[in-house]
Formats: C-alpha cells, sequence, structure tokens
C-alpha cells in the first residue's frame, strides 16, 4: 500500500491546482501501474490519495466552498433533441483525474431515463460501464421497455462520437417518505461526523462540491496497514443543498475501494454497478457503509453500499463488480 503523502499511480498526467493557502501538485501515471506517485502540498496535513475506479482522491484537510464551481442539478442538465434522445454535456468539475466520475454519469443517464418513463424516482439502477468518454457533449438515448401502473422500465445508452460508453436499464416509479415497515439492521456504528476530517481537494472537480469525511477507524490502509473488509464515512454537499435520490447515485460510488483495507491498492475499475433507492433522504449529512464479501484470487471483487441518512434511516444500497488494481498491474 502507498504510505502517508502518496497517491497509488492511476491516471496520465499532471496537475497542479492554486489556492489561496497551498499549491498542490499531483501527478498519476497511467502506464506504471506498479508505482506510486508522491503528493506535494504546503499543507502538512495531506494524506494518502484514494484511487477508486475513476476516483483518483488526493486527501487533504480544507473547509470552505469553492468559487464558481456548478452544483449538481446545473451538472445534470439535459435536453431534448428527438423522441427518447437527449444531450447533455459532462461537466469537468463533476469528474476527477481526466474522466468523469461514474457515479455522476449514471445520474445523468438516470435523469434522462426518468424523463422517457414520466416518473419521478430511480428505484433501481443496474449500470455497465463500457469505456470512459471524455469530459464535454454526450447524447442520452433512451427506450421505455415497459410502462406498468406502479413503475417503468427504461433501456438507456450515453453515446459520444458515436460510440456507447454507459449502458443502464432504469426502474422508475414513486416511493413513499413514510418510515420502512421493517429493516433486518438499524444503522451500524459510525465516528460523529464532527470528529472527522474534511477530505476535499482546492481543485474545481468533484471533491469541491462534495464533503467526504472518513471514519478514521475504517481507514487504517491510509497507514499502510490493513483494516479489513469495510469503509465508512459521512457526505454532504457543498453549496448547502440536500442529497436527494439522484445524487445518492454519485455517494454510493466514493467511498475508497474495500480492497484498499485488505492490502490491495491502485486503480480499481468498476465493471457494474446497481443501486436502489429504499427512501427519501431527510436534510443533513449522509452516512455511507461499504464492504467486501469476498475478493477472488484473480483480483474480482464486490463492493456492498448502505446509505443512511441523518435520521439513521436507510434510504439507498448498491452492489458492484470490481477489479482489483493489484490483478491489473500483474495483466
Amino acid at each position: 500500500m502507498a504510505s502517508v503523502g502518496f497517491c497509488p499511480a492511476g491516471w496520465k498526467g499532471a496537475r497542479k491546482t492554486p489556492n489561496r493557502n497551498l499549491l498542490m501538485t499531483v501527478s498519476f501515471v497511467r502506464d506504471q501501474p506498479e508505482s506510486v506517485t508522491q503528493v506535494t502540498s504546503s499543507d502538512d496535513r495531506l494524506q494518502a490519495g484514494i484511487r477508486h475506479g475513476s476516483r483518483c482522491i488526493p486527501k487533504l484537510v480544507r473547509a470552505g466552498n469553492l468559487p464558481g464551481m456548478g452544483s449538481f442539478t446545473e451538472a445534470t442538465t439535459t435536453a431534448g433533441l428527438r423522441d427518447g434522445v437527449y444531450e447533455s454535456t459532462l461537466d469537468t468539475e463533476w469528474s476527477l483525474g481526466e474522466n468523469p466520475h461514474g457515479g455522476y454519469m449514471m445520474a445523468l443517464l438516470t435523469k434522462a431515463a426518468l424523463t422517457t418513463a414520466c416518473r419521478t424516482h430511480p428505484l433501481a439502477v443496474s449500470t455497465h460501464f463500457l469505456r470512459s468518454p471524455e469530459i464535454g457533449a454526450v447524447e442520452l438515448h433512451t427506450e421505455a421497455v415497459k410502462r406498468g401502473r406502479l413503475y417503468t422500465t427504461v433501456h438507456a445508452r450515453m453515446v459520444q462520437n458515436g460510440k456507447s460508453c454507459v449502458e443502464a436499464t432504469v426502474t422508475a416509479g414513486e416511493i413513499s417518505d413514510a418510515a420502512h415497515a421493517w429493516e433486518a439492521h438499524q444503522q451500524p456504528p459510525i465516528t460523529p461526523f464532527q470528529e472527522c476530517d474534511e477530505h476535499r481537494t482546492p481543485a474545481e472537480n468533484l471533491l469541491g462540491h462534495i464533503d467526504v469525511r472518513l471514519d478514521p477507524r475504517s481507514t487504517a490502509f491510509l497507514r499502510g496497514e490493513t483494516s479489513g473488509d469495510e469503509v465508512r464515512g459521512w457526505m454532504q454537499l457543498t453549496d448547502g443543498t440536500d442529497f436527494d435520490p439522484l445524487s445518492l447515485i454519485v455517494a454510493v460510488d466514493l467511498l475508497p475501494p474495500t480492497v484498499f483495507g485488505l492490502g490491495h491498492g491502485g486503480w480499481c475499475p468498476t465493471v457494474e454497478l446497481t443501486y436502489q433507492l429504499r427512501g427519501l433522504p431527510a436534510p443533513g449529512p449522509i452516512a455511507t457503509y461499504t464492504r467486501c464479501d469476498a475478493l477472488s484470487a484473480d483480483g474480482w471483487f464486490n463492493e456492498d453500499a448502505a446509505v443512511y441518512d441523518a435520521r439513521g434511516r436507510l434510504v439507498a444500497q448498491s452492489r458492484q463488480l470490481a477489479l482489483s488494481g493489484n490483478a491489473l498491474n500483474h495483466r
């Protein structure tokens, strides 16, 4: 594992990000997957970077909103081109590294599907990531394949330069704000929000929009130690808005990979992710828990996420299939 002050290599290119209080340089080397890349900053609280699928997260303690950053609503704006087809622009501010965040792309595709379905909520979204699109214009192709009294099923594709990049099946309907009739488990323990450090960057990217606070009891891997198969953390949007059924899709795909706690590192690409909405989130920060049930000998692992709102109510779940960076390095 990378030690404190280092980011597991994964992305090509170098970024220099000026800020009133610090200058941070992060280099990502995609062609050298076994190497690690040092992250330097004038703030001595800079800690290890985190790489997860389309996410490379230089960890930094820094507060305050960043000027000029677009909201989630603005970043998921769509416009109709023709029946079932919409146009949109992948926003660099909702990306990490050089590529759009996977959860953000899921949310954008889901929004188009909801429009086609004439429904309010994404009850379930099953997504396959085929190739990573570039920042910029995309088309969202949707087709309603079932319209029922209680839900509508829509197939959706994100297309760029004539190629499908992301495909999803969206089950759309309406969900009430009433308490669950039954839950197998209550919200698991987590370090209080105020006692967790912020993990934000001054760069105009995804982590400028979401205040992520990792539970230090689940992140021993940041000190180069194994820490088990779970990661926990709090999140809140920095513009003062609250999470909703669409932005929760981003939240289930934002914590560090669980396999980091099992001694694995590097780029861990997500191949498939299924999201389920279980309730409408209350105002306030959300708590997200992820765990890994099995890591195969050839590097495939599952990652399950559960999201609880400020009332302690389960509001979202997900399961994804991903590939360990260690396995990629040896292929």
